[in-house]
């Protein structure tokens, strides 16, 4: 019998399954407080808390930020355990020129902080 091919949309569909945005939201606490999370967003911490929580979803500029942050600790998570993540997002970095790369995504910096990582993660660092 011949093996059934998946539709691309099909496969796509069930890539994202589990991933919802409270999935997202708590893989990022396990790197960031709720507040700075929040900061990272532009949204209250409550916001962040409701997200968590399933309530609501993030809309608009906080969805396209979280999403983009989920991706930065993701790849981190390729290369660091937890507390190694937290660590190289709070601490100074030299290939960003001595900055934290926190202060860099809560400004809206991500695509230097998002280089760093897949220097990082492709181990030219």
């Amino acid at each position: 019998m011949a093996k059934e091919v998946a539709s691309p949309q099909s496969t796509a569909a069930r890539a994202l399954e589990g991933s919802t945005y409270r999935d997202r939201v708590v893989r990022v606490r396990r790197a960031l407080s709720t507040e700075e999370l929040a900061q990272v967003v532009d949204v209250q911490p409550r916001q962040v808390q409701h997200w968590a929580a399933g309530d609501h979803r993030p809309q608009g500029r906080a969805r396209e930020r979280l999403l983009d942050l989920d991706y930065v600790v993701e790849l981190l998570g390729d290369v660091y355990d937890d507390e190694g993540v937290q660590i190289w997002l709070h601490g100074r970095n030299r290939s960003l020129g001595g900055r934290r790369p926190l202060e860099l995504l809560v400004k809206g910096d991500f695509p230097t902080v998002l280089a760093a990582v897949e220097r990082l993660a492709s181990g030219a660092m």
